[in-house]
């Protein structure tokens, strides 16, 4: 099989085909909208899901490090690149789960021509990063027929205490005054063209360090030409809102998850994840963690050596413990 080289930084939009699908599930009435590399029908589609923010091609460069033979299906999460933006005023990470599992569903049988069975193997390996990682955990709890594992790159796996206090935040309204929610849904939205989004975003300290090619997938993506200006795809407060929010039955989807997990914890990243990674592997069997050098954003600072590492971690399945 060919792995693709180091100059071939990220899958080019243009290599890649789109697909819009309308979500069926009675959570949203919207579209998900993404991207899709035929591959090779003998072998396991890999599905990528974002972070907060971002958009599917933002980990393009991740996706482009995988072997030319494996299918790829990049989802946009609700609210993000080409997916529509649910109505519900405030953000839901199963119904998000449910979504999302119900356009893989639909593009394993159109595109891949796969069906998936309630007993099987499961239909693809799953990849996902931050809020991808989470939502891709709770989706493959509750659809298990559809995943063969999953591996999840620094997902923000909230502890029963951090989910407590979310929910005490929403309930009493104090969540929309935190410094984080604030700052996110205040953020700048808009740009002349996309020269100016990205040298501007370049100097940001959240995408300094992303590989530039994966910085220009990003602001061509996850923007959109608004009256001659470059908005964000992603409503600010849309996206503050999910960082306001908390994902209802995470720890059943932990404790019931049945396919294998692999969690790469980022060493520069928040201290809840590699604690709640370590306990999620306590109660779980089938989930194993392990420390990633890096930032949160390690899979845009660093896709080469994160599609390397995934490759390594789908060598053959670890015995149970």
């Amino acid at each position: 099989m060919t792995v693709h080289s180091q100059s071939d930084v990220v899958l080019k939009p243009e290599s890649l085909s789109q697909w819009r699908l309308t979500d069926p599930t009675n959570h949203h009435d919207h579209q998900i909208h993404g991207y899709f590399r035929a591959g090779q029908n003998e072998e396991t589609p890999v599905h990528f899901l974002h972070g907060n923010g971002f958009s599917a091609l933002t980990l393009s460069g991740v996706a482009a490090g995988l072997p030319d033979s494996w299918p790829l299906i990049l989802t946009n999460v609700p609210g993000h690149g080409g997916s529509d933006q649910p109505k519900q005023r405030m953000p839901d990470w199963q119904g998000m789960a449910a979504s999302v599992a119900a356009a893989l569903r639909q593009n394993l049988s159109q595109l891949c021509g796969k069906a998936t069975q309630a007993h099987g193997d499961g239909a693809v390996i799953g990849v996902g990063h931050s809020l991808g990682g989470v939502v891709t955990l709770l989706a493959a709890a509750r659809y298990p027929e559809l995943f063969k594992r999953i591996i999840l790159l620094d997902p923000v796996l909230f502890s029963p205490e951090i989910i407590l206090g979310q929910q005490v935040m929403r309930a009493t309204g104090v969540w929309k005054r935190s410094a984080l929610v604030r700052s996110v849904s205040r953020r700048r939205n808009s740009w002349a063209d996309t020269d100016e989004m990205f040298a501007d975003l370049s100097q940001k300290s959240l995408y300094k360090n992303w590989q530039p090619e994966v910085l220009s997938a990003f602001v061509e993506t996850a923007s959109k030409g608004v009256n001659g200006e470059r908005q964000l795809c992603c409503d600010p407060s849309w996206e503050g809102g999910i960082f306001g929010s908390y994902p209802r039955g995470l720890w059943h989807a932990v404790r019931s998850v049945k396919v294998p997990v692999d969690i790469l914890v980022a060493e520069d990243s928040y201290g809840f994840i590699a604690k709640s990674a370590r306990r999620a592997a306590k109660v779980n069997p089938a989930i194993r963690w392990q420390l990633f050098p890096g930032t949160h954003c390690f899979p845009m600072e660093q896709p080469q050596s994160t599609a390397e590492k995934i490759l390594e971690l789908l060598g053959p399945l670890p015995q149970p413990r």
